[in-house]
């Protein structure tokens, strides 16, 4: 009687998403929302771990992080700068999300931080630019030097690069003697040493020359690159400093052509691989003056009237050589420069 007696007195009922207990003089409900862990603060919550954003197009950029230690994060909180978050919510609940509506070639930092309830961690960032829509040309600097027998010719960046991107140096050389080859380039505007594309020699007797050198910009405000020849027999140089944006950073030259000819046209080689999502430069120089068209395409960096040298640029790479009308008939030599696109 005293086991039926205790029995009778709780009641055990099973109802839809809750427990229902039932003493004699009450009932206890214990709903199904999330349990609160004893001893927990915002002091106590842990950050996310390894949140990186990584730009996958000019628009978007995927983002992931894993889960903080115990106790497990209720969700967490998005935020980005610069624009309005779109794409990921501003309150994800899982550890990964692509962020869209982004603007080309722009820099980003996203803002995480864990939620616990009410209570959020303290914050992780993490940044990306996303790749611009094309290879972008500025002419950073241009000079032109007609001192003669000198054999070292400098120019001054008139604007300033940003530090660490690519910078292609053009140079034409006309000399008083056979073959000029460059022996050396320095200056304020780059750091380290320059790695040469391609150069052409041209003229009988050759005493021409295009070069062009790739090299890593210092960002230096009116940074100076001085150009170096093997002897001292200067009869003009020009040098033309053109800075990239929007490049295949690990490898930003995809392939280089030279040529040489003699008439109304200075007319480069087949460029490999030649894609169209890349950009180019042309670069072309004369043994007698004359004016210069700018070919289909492409856009003058520096071309002035009646010139000697030329640069051009493009943001979509001809495989098939192109050409630049001249005034008159000249003895010529160009480079071609296919830029991979980012």
């Amino acid at each position: 009687m005293r086991t039926s007696r205790r029995t009778a007195r709780l009641a055990v009922f099973a109802l839809a998403g809750a427990i229902v207990v039932a003493p004699p003089a009450a009932l206890a409900v214990f709903s199904a929302s999330p349990v609160v862990t004893a001893g927990v603060t915002a002091a106590t919550i842990s950050a996310p771990g390894s949140f990186t954003a990584t730009a996958a197009s000019g628009t978007t950029a995927s983002l992931s992080w894993t889960a903080p230690a115990p106790p497990a994060p209720t969700g967490y909180t998005l935020a980005q700068a610069p624009g309005t978050l779109a794409g990921c919510s501003a309150t994800p609940s899982g550890t990964s999300c692509t962020a869209t509506g982004l603007t080309s070639g722009t820099p980003y930092t996203w803002t995480l931080k864990a939620a616990y309830n009410n209570w959020l961690s303290s914050s992780v960032t993490a940044s990306a630019t996303t790749t611009s829509a094309s290879v972008g040309f500025t002419l950073l600097g241009n000079a032109t030097d007609g001192t003669s027998g000198t054999s070292a010719s400098t120019v001054t960046d008139s604007k300033t690069g940003a530090s660490g991107a690519v910078v292609i140096i053009l140079i034409y050389r006309q000399a008083s003697s056979n073959h000029p080859a460059v022996s050396s380039i320095t200056g304020t505007a780059i750091s380290g040493t320059p790695a040469a594309i391609n150069s052409q020699s041209f003229g009988s007797p050759p005493k021409y020359v295009v070069s062009a050198y790739s090299a890593t910009g210092s960002g230096t405000t009116n940074g100076t690159v001085t150009v170096t020849f093997d002897t001292t027999n200067n009869v003009n140089t020009t040098i033309d400093v053109v800075g990239l944006s929007g490049y295949n950073t690990s490898s930003p030259i995809a392939g280089s052509a030279v040529s040489s000819s003699s008439g109304t046209t200075a007319t480069g080689s087949a460029l490999t691989p030649g894609n169209s999502s890349d950009g180019e430069l042309f670069f072309a120089g004369l043994t007698s003056a004359t004016s210069m068209t700018t070919p289909t395409g492409y856009t003058a960096l520096d071309v002035p009237a009646s010139t000697v040298h030329g640069s051009w640029y493009s943001t979509s790479a001809s495989a098939t050589g192109i050409s630049a009308t001249l005034g008159v008939s000249s003895t010529g030599a160009t480079i071609e420069i296919e830029i991979a696109h980012s």
